[in-house]
């Protein structure tokens, strides 16, 4: 009986040693390959794109939030500043307003925001419905060249073509119909 679990023991501590032998093996071999093998240039690049979920960007002024921009998923593409967004709320503490859009490209480097679909912009008093737009928030400057849709109890106005400036004073350029309720 004594013989029998003393070859019990022994069977463990070969199997350990052989797998302890068989992994250093591995890793002098890995080690002589990787020595050996032509070295890797210091400008290596990742190749691909990269994304996050659940992107949520703030831009402050002085400690205060002038608005915040939330994405559901954010592509990064090589090489570029941009992030291709889906599932976009944006959010402009000051006026209350939120913007939803399917898509849109933020620029990273010039802190511009830009959609090629429909938007739509829904404050407390009114809703605005855009084929697309152009945010500098630098300049707190937005603009489109597609059709525009204002909406409140009191009237509607559409046309296309928008300019707003930072001071809330916004122009539609062309095509201009207003429609007023009693």
């Amino acid at each position: 009986m004594y013989l029998h679990s003393s070859l019990r023991v022994i069977k463990f501590f070969m199997r350990k040693v052989l797998l302890i032998g068989l992994s250093l093996s591995l890793l002098c071999v890995l080690f002589v390959v990787l020595r050996n093998g032509s070295e890797i240039s210091g400008d290596l690049k990742i190749k691909g794109n990269s994304f996050i979920e659940g992107l949520k960007i703030l831009h402050k002024k002085n400690g205060i939030t002038i608005w915040t921009l939330s994405a559901k998923k954010a592509d990064f593409m090589e090489g570029e500043n941009k992030a291709e967004l889906s599932d976009i709320n944006m959010v402009m503490q000051k006026n209350g307003l939120v913007l939803y859009a399917d898509k849109g490209v933020y620029n990273l480097s010039e802190q511009g925001f830009t959609t090629d679909g429909i938007v739509r912009a829904e404050a407390k008093d009114y809703t605005i419905t855009a084929d697309s737009i152009d945010y500098e928030a630098s300049s707190g400057k937005i603009k489109t060249d597609g059709r525009i849709k204002f909406e409140s109890k009191r009237f509607e106005v559409e046309g296309k073509g928008m300019k707003a400036d930072a001071g809330q004073k916004v122009s539609i350029l062309n095509d201009v119909k207003a429609t007023f309720h009693k």
